[in-house]
């Protein structure tokens, strides 16, 4: 049967930084909207707290998860032990995305993540910081859960993005993650130089429009309940 807390135990966290591969899920406000579920490796996630979490994302050929966080901040994190005991554990919160040139970037990345992600050949690789706050925590059985042995991380994306240059991957995130596949921008600032001004007050324009379209959302719905209500009474 599943469990749920508000926080990481120390036996979670300790659990957590033995396992290999995470699974991040997020989804657009858009009923229509496609939901994305990435697996990821390369040991970049970081428990900073017992309610929070910081997850290194690379470059890749999409930014479903960034456009998501940056519209409404939802995010989920789900990990499965496959092996030792069975487990599976699902983390929810809301996040926020940071990149090189913003100082709570440059703060985490120095603290959590450059003493293996500095050098120019892996550094390339990187595009942002999820910053993630914990407000439920899940287990449940993972009977379900086949074995499967770690053998080692690939190297293929690091070693595509080595020794690429700035215009190059300023050129490749504008064509391959400006847009999230249901038109959602991501906002970000296509390389490892400090954002625009502009492109710093689009992103907070994005994050206010985020934080209140679940608001607008509700009270819309409310205000459609009542009108029911009203009109069943008069009738």
């Amino acid at each position: 049967m599943g469990s749920f807390t508000d926080t990481l135990s120390d036996a979670d966290i300790e659990w957590i930084r033995k396992q290999k591969i995470y699974f991040v899920t997020t989804a657009p406000l858009a009923k229509r909207g496609h939901v994305n579920a990435s697996p990821k490796g390369y040991d970049s996630l970081r428990v900073l707290a017992n309610d929070r979490m910081v997850l290194l994302d690379g470059r890749g050929s999409g930014c479903e998860t960034i456009s998501h966080v940056r519209e409404n901040g939802r995010i989920t994190v789900m990990m499965c032990a496959f092996e030792g005991p069975p487990r599976i554990m699902r983390f929810y919160g809301t996040a926020v995305v940071y990149e090189p040139g913003q100082p709570e970037f440059e703060s985490l990345f120095a603290e959590h993540y450059a003493a293996d992600w500095s050098s120019p050949d892996r550094y390339n690789f990187v595009r942002s910081i999820i910053d993630v706050r914990l407000h439920r925590v899940g287990k449940s059985c993972g009977f379900a859960v086949p074995f499967m042995d770690f053998q080692k991380e690939r190297s293929t994306l690091v070693e595509y993005y080595k020794g690429k240059s700035d215009d190059v991957l300023a050129s490749k995130c504008a064509r391959d993650n400006s847009f999230s596949i249901d038109a959602i921008p991501s906002y970000l600032a296509n390389s490892h130089s400090a954002p625009s001004a502009t492109t710093n007050i689009k992103r907070s324009v994005a994050s206010a429009a985020g934080a209140m379209l679940p608001w607008v959302g509700g009270a819309v719905v409310g205000a459609a309940i009542a009108l029911a209500a009203v009109r069943n009474a008069l009738k």
